[in-house]
C-alpha cells in the first residue's frame, strides 16, 4: 500500500496538479480534494497521512495572504487537523500553504501551542512580486522534509513572502533548531539579506521553518516546480556540459524529489501509520507491549540484580539461588537469627525526579535516588538495610527497530552501583508496559519505586528518646537536591525559562543536569558507625535524621518530639548553587525553602560522639561537620545561609 496524500485545494490555490504529480512520482497516492469537501464530510483527513497545502493565491491574497482561508480553516475543521498532528501524520505548506500555516498558527508552534500566531509572511523588501530561482542550504535535520538534503535550487514566486519575527522568536527558533532552509549563494554560503539571493528581505534569509516535532514544514519557495532537471534556468549550460563529459542527463532534478520522497518513507516506516495502510488487526505490540522486548529488557535487570548478590555475601540477606533463572526463585536464610532481631519494610519512589532524567534522556543514575529514598530511611531508625525489591511502570520499549534497551541499560548499570553504596541485595522485581497510563517529557516515560527489608536489633532501635541535652548534631553534606521539593524546583524553573528549561546553562553546567545530581547515599556509612543488626558500634549515636520533605525543620522536629528537646544549627552546609538560584527565581523565603529542601545537608547524625562520626563518614567519602548541638530549649535554630540570610540571619522554628 501507498501513503495517501491529500492535496486541498480551492479558492485561489493553483499549485495542486503539480503537488499531486511530484508526490505520486515520489511513491505516494495522492487526492486533490477541495476545502468544502473536508468541511461537509465528503472527505475526512483521517483517510490520509500526509496534508498538503499548496502553493496560489488563496481568496486572491485580498485580506493577506493566506489569511481567509486560514480562518475558514480555523471555523471549520481546525479540531480535526488537530487530531491529524496529533496522530503524527506530516504536513507542508508551500509558498501560499506556508502561509496559511502561519496565520492557523501550526507554525512554528514554539512550546506546542498550536493555533497561536507567533511569526508573519509579509510584503517583499522590492514592493513587487518575485519569480526568480533560488539557492537554499539546509539548517537543521529537524524536519523529517529534509533528510539527506544540503543545498536546493529552487523557484520563487511570492508578493507576499517575507519572514519576519522578533528576536526572541528567532532566538527560539535557532535554538529548537527550527529553521530548516535558509536563502543561500550557489556554494551554499548565506545569502546574508542580499537581494536577490535573499528574493524577498526574510530576516535572518529563513526560508522554510518546522514545528518542534518536525513533522509540519512551511516554505516560502516551490520544490515541485523543480521536479524536472530542465525546469532550471540554467538547464541548457548544465546539460551542454554534461554531453561534453559523455555523461547521463538525468530528466528529474534528485533533491526536489528527495524532499517528497522523505515524507513517503516517513509514513512506510511510522509504526502506525504503516499499519494504518496495511488495515491489518492490532496485536499486543500494536497497544503498546512488545513481548520480546518486554522479555529483554526483564533479563536486562535481572542479571543487574545478580550482580547485586555479592553485596551480602557472608552477612545476613544472602542470596540463596536454588536454580539460577531470571524468573526462578531467590531467597535468604533467617534460622539462625538471634532473639530481639525486628524486620521493616519500608516503601519509596523517585517522584517527579524522573522527569529531568527523561528531558535528559540519562538515566544512569536514577537508581541511586531511588536506593537513597528506601534505604536511608531505614537507618533513621537504627535499622540495616538488607534486600530491595522494585517495580518499573514504563509507557513502551519502543519497537523492533525504535526500541529503549539503551535507557533500560542505563537504569540497570545505575542499579549496580547504587546497590553496591547502599550495601544491599537486589532480590526481585516487576517491568510493566503501561501506555498513556504512564506519562512524561520526551517518548520514553517511567515511574520507579520500590520496596525494602530491613532488619535491627530491638535494643539498638532509635526511638528518640535517646537524645540528650549536649549532643552533637552531625550534617552529611548533599549536593543536589535528592528526591524531594523538585516539583517547585521544576515550576520556578519553567515559569523563569520555558519549556526546555533544562538546556539553560548555569554555571558552565546545564539546570537539567545539576538538578539531576544523584543523591548521596549515606546508610552504608551509618550502618557502620551503627554496628547495624550483627556488628559492635563504631561510634555512639543517639538519633539519625534523612532530611527529605519537610526538610531538617520537620525531619529533625519528629525526632527530637519524645525528648522535648531542641537544636542549635550554626554550621550547617550551604545549599547547592542551584538551589539558591531556584530561591531567586522563585522569590522563596528562607524558612520554606528550609522546608522543603535539604539546603545542602542530606542527613543529620545526632552523637555524643562527633569526632568518631566524623571520621568514620570520611572514610566512607562522605563530606561531615559538626553543624550545632541539642539544647534544652525547645524549638530549631538555625543560622540561615540562604537568599535572605543578610536581612534574617537566624531562623527559628
Amino acid at each position: 500500500m501507498k501513503p495517501k496524500v491529500l492535496v486541498l485545494s480551492g479558492y485561489g490555490i493553483n499549485c495542486e496538479r503539480e503537488t499531486k504529480f511530484t508526490f505520486e512520482l515520489a511513491g505516494a497516492e495522492a487526492d486533490i480534494v477541495h476545502i468544502n469537501d473536508l468541511i461537509n464530510g465528503e472527505k475526512s483527513l483521517k483517510d490520509y497521512q500526509v496534508l498538503v497545502f499548496p502553493g496560489g493565491f488563496s481568496y486572491g491574497d485580498d485580506t493577506g495572504s493566506g489569511i481567509a482561508m486560514a480562518n475558514k480553516i480555523r471555523l471549520n475543521i481546525f479540531k480535526e487537523l488537530l487530531e491529524f498532528i496529533e496522530a503524527e501524520k506530516l504536513i507542508i505548506g508551500i509558498c501560499n500553504g506556508f502561509q496559511i500555516l502561519v496565520n492557523l498558527g501550526l507554525l512554528p508552534a514554539l512550546k506546542n501551542n498550536y493555533g497561536e500566531r507567533e511569526v508573519a509572511l509579509t510584503f517583499n523588501n522590492s514592493a513587487r512580486y518575485e519569480c526568480r530561482w533560488v539557492h537554499l542550504k539546509k539548517q537543521s535535520d529537524l524536519s523529517v522534509f529534509a533528510k539527506n538534503l544540503d543545498i536546493l535550487h529552487v523557484p520563487v514566486a511570492h508578493g507576499e513572502g517575507k519572514f519576519y519575527a522578533t528576536s526572541e522568536v528567532l532566538k527560539e527558533l535557532s535554538e529548537n533548531k527550527q529553521i530548516v532552509f535558509r536563502y543561500a549563494l550557489q556554494n551554499g554560503d548565506l545569502a546574508d539579506g542580499v537581494f536577490p539571493y535573499n528574493p524577498n528581505g526574510s530576516v535572518s534569509d529563513i526560508a522554510a521553518i518546522c514545528d518542534k516535532s518536525g513533522r509540519i514544514l512551511g516554505m516560502m519557495p516551490h520544490p515541485e516546480r523543480a521536479l524536472f532537471f530542465a525546469n532550471a534556468p540554467d538547464f541548457h549550460n548544465v546539460r551542454e556540459s554534461l554531453r561534453r563529459q559523455h555523461r547521463e542527463i538525468p530528466e528529474f532534478y534528485e533533491p526536489a524529489l528527495t524532499l517528497f520522497r522523505n515524507a513517503v518513507n516517513y509514513v512506510l516506516e511510522h509504526p502506525m501509520l504503516s499499519r494504518e495502510l496495511k488495515n491489518d488487526a492490532l496485536s499486543y505490540a500494536d497497544a503498546g507491549v512488545n513481548i520480546e522486548l518486554g522479555d529483554d529488557a526483564s533479563k536486562i535487570l535481572y542479571h543487574a540484580a545478580k550482580q547485586t548478590w555479592q553485596n551480602r555475601k557472608g552477612l545476613l540477606g544472602e542470596v540463596i539461588v536454588p536454580f539460577d533463572d531470571f524468573s526462578g526463585l531467590r531467597m535468604i536464610d533467617v534460622s539462625g537469627l538471634p532473639a530481639g532481631t525486628m524486620m521493616c519494610l519500608g516503601f519509596d519512589g523517585i517522584g517527579t525526579k524522573v522527569e529531568i532524567a527523561e528531558r535528559l534522556n540519562d538515566h544512569s543514575t536514577i537508581a541511586f535516588d531511588l536506593l537513597a529514598m528506601v534505604c536511608d530511611d531505614a537507618v533513621v531508625r537504627g535499622g540495616e538495610p538488607v534486600l530491595v525489591g522494585s517495580i518499573l511502570d514504563v509507557n513502551s520499549l519502543g519497537s523492533d527497530d525504535n526500541s529503549k534497551i539503551v535507557q533500560m541499560l542505563q537504569l540497570a548499570r545505575g542499579y549496580v552501583d547504587a546497590a553496591k553504596a547502599a550495601n544491599v541485595a537486589i532480590i526481585n522485581g516487576e517491568l510493566a508496559e503501561l501506555g498513556a497510563q504512564v506519562g512524561g517529557f520526551g517518548d520514553f516515560h517511567y515511574n520507579w519505586g520500590a520496596g525494602l527489608v530491613w532488619f535491627a536489633n530491638k535494643g539498638k532501635l532509635f526511638t528518640g528518646s535517646e537524645i540528650k541535652e549536649g549532643d552533637a548534631v552531625v550534617a552529611l553534606k548533599e549536593a543536589g537536591f535528592r528526591s524531594n521539593g523538585l516539583s517547585l524546583a521544576r515550576k520556578v524553573f519553567k515559569q523563569a525559562y520555558g519549556e526546555d528549561w533544562h538546556l539553560t546553562d548555569f554555571n558552565g553546567n546545564s539546570l537539567g543536569k545539576l538538578a539531576l545530581t544523584p543523591s548521596k547515599i549515606y546508610c552504608n556509612a551509618i550502618v557502620d558507625m551503627h554496628g547495624g543488626i550483627s556488628k559492635e558500634a563504631k561510634a555512639k549515636l543517639h538519633g539519625v535524621v534523612h532530611v527529605t520533605g519537610g526538610g531538617i525543620p520537620g525531619k529533625l522536629g519528629r525526632i527530637l518530639k519524645p525528648s522535648g528537646l531542641g537544636a542549635d544549627l550554626g554550621d550547617l552546609f550551604e545549599p547547592a548553587p542551584i538551589m539558591l538560584h531556584c530561591q531567586k527565581l522563585g522569590n522563596i523565603k528562607d524558612a520554606e525553602a528550609y522546608r522543603t529542601w535539604n539546603m545542602g545537608n542530606g542527613m543529620l547524625v545526632i552523637t555524643p560522639e562527633p569526632e568518631k562520626v566524623l571520621k568514620l563518614a570520611q572514610e566512607h567519602g562522605i563530606e561531615a561537620r559538626c553543624a550545632g548541638k541539642i539544647t534544652k530549649r525547645t524549638g530549631i535554630l538555625i543560622k540561615n545561609k540562604g537568599v535572605g540570610s543578610s536581612k534574617e540571619p537566624e531562623l527559628t522554628f
